[in-house]
């Protein structure tokens, strides 16, 4: 072919961007040979690029990804509706597929000195038949020692409650504890971390530092992710009839943990833990609670997690706080605790101590003490069970009642309550037997009274006959 023709054709393809059939038309020329043409001169077959509806939006796309790289494609597609996009969800899912891919990541070794750090984190534990628990586990990043506890909620004060029970068992403090981004910690991170003032006050007090891991950077806390990745193991190998059962076994997998030789330091975290460099535990103890403003309503109670917890009706009204702790609710009104209860987990549950009531019973002696047999026969089971079979056996129940109530000024109602237990186990549903158990004293008959001199009892005197009245009538 003549040259001259050749480098026409490679100009018109190349250069004026033509298609071999243009350039075919225009020069008469077989496409077959134009092909031939541009093959054997090495140049790059041009494909022309058609307009996509996506194209004005992929700097935002890669914006959103370059953010959140675990966006998903139906994230991205709700997005995109706020800007306009009409385009169809699968040609947004082929166009963010190579976006959405995991890529492949390179981590340096974490390396820590003795007592530098310690990992924290929570563990959902589902399949227990005795509903969802929380395990909290603290792992020392040196030793890799590991210990924790299972709690029924992972709220705040039991958050708290973990950290004091891992220092205690561990003898210290570690210089720093690394944490996720979980809201006990950090309340946010833009545009500066903002730490929880509850948890800085904690940590304010066991002198430890803290560390946030960036989001979803598992690996900034592997040791501790390692941990609860084989408690689902135990967790499907053990069977618990309730929580505290739960952490005896857990504290035994734990114990048989930290005595098993590490495939990294070839030593068990029980050896290497008499290494840790901890910084010492303080005297005074760090008390777990949370405080959450409430406000007494006018029947006398404040609800905390749809439960009711009574207080005294004179404070019925009042601005107060409620003080959560794992075990226990303290109730405060002007700074000064007006009534403590144990915590429920349960839901639309009444919790009332019928002592916060005498003030409102004295107002309606008419009805007192139905009011007040009804308020024991609903403070526990047992003292239902009591005031029946004591009514079974002949006795005034609401005189029974009464004296129990009466007991209360005199002993704490966990005493009371369990005296009353006692009682019903041995079948013996008489007062007398739950004053003997609570060793009260008895009343017993005043002695008659003597003169001091005995010789005035033998004194005697002169009778009178009737007819010597007669001259005062």
């Amino acid at each position: 072919m003549d040259e001259s023709l050749v480098k026409r054709i490679l100009h018109l393809y190349e250069v004026e961007k033509l298609s071999f059939r243009q350039i075919a038309r225009q020069l008469s020329i077989n496409r077959a040979t134009i092909s031939k043409v541009v093959n054997l001169s090495g140049t790059k077959l041009i494909v022309p690029k058609k307009d996509l509806i996506l194209d004005p939006y992929q700097g935002l796309i890669a914006q959103w990804y370059s953010e959140y790289p675990l966006l998903k494609a139906v994230q991205v597609y709700e997005r995109l509706k706020g800007y306009g996009y009409t385009g169809s969800y699968p040609s947004l899912v082929r166009f963010t597929r190579e976006l959405r891919k995991r890529k492949p990541r390179a981590y340096h070794a974490l390396e820590f000195l003795p007592g530098e750090e310690a990992q924290v984190d929570w563990f959902v534990i589902t399949n227990v038949p005795f509903g969802k628990l929380y395990a909290f586990i603290l792992v020392l990043s040196y030793s890799r020692f590991a210990w924790g506890k299972v709690y029924p909620r992972n709220s705040f004060e039991f958050f708290v409650d973990g950290h004091i029970e891992c220092f205690k068992k561990i003898g210290g403090v570690p210089h720093r504890c690394r944490y996720d981004n979980l809201k006990s910690v950090v309340i946010t991170r833009r545009p500066e971390i903002q730490y929880n003032p509850q948890f800085l006050d904690l940590a304010r007090f066991y002198g430890f530092s803290l560390y946030a891991c960036n989001p979803h950077a598992g690996n900034e806390k592997g040791r501790v992710e390692r941990i609860g990745r084989d408690l689902r193991s135990f967790i499907y190998a053990n069977t618990s009839k309730d929580l505290t059962d739960f952490n005896c076994k857990f504290w035994g997998w734990l114990e048989k943990r930290n005595d098993t030789q590490h495939r990294t330091t070839s030593k068990t975290p029980n050896e290497l833990l008499k290494r840790e460099k901890l910084l010492p535990l303080p005297k005074l103890e760090y008390q777990a609670g949370k405080i959450i403003p409430t406000r007494v309503s006018s029947t006398g109670f404040v609800e905390f997690e749809t439960n009711k917890y009574s207080v005294p009706t004179s404070c019925s009204g009042h601005q107060a706080s409620l003080v959560a702790y794992p075990e226990k609710i303290v109730v405060l009104v002007s700074s000064q605790p007006v009534a403590t209860h144990k915590r429920s987990f349960l839901k639309k549950q009444t919790l009332q101590n019928p002592l916060h009531r005498e003030k409102l019973l004295n107002r309606t002696p008419h009805f007192k003490h139905q009011r007040i047999l009804q308020l024991m026969r609903n403070m526990d089971p047992s003292l239902n069970l009591f005031l029946t079979q004591a009514k079974e056996n002949s006795e005034d129940e609401m005189l029974c009642a009464y004296q129990l109530f009466k007991l209360l000024k005199v002993y704490s109602r966990a005493m009371l309550i369990s005296a009353v237990r006692e009682a019903c186990s041995l079948k013996a549903f008489q007062l007398k037997t739950v004053l003997s158990l609570l060793n009260h004293p008895v009343d017993k008959e005043a002695d008659p009274v003597y003169p001091k001199d005995t010789n005035l009892l033998s004194i005697d005197y002169r009778k009178r006959r009737l007819e010597d009245y007669d001259k005062f009538v």
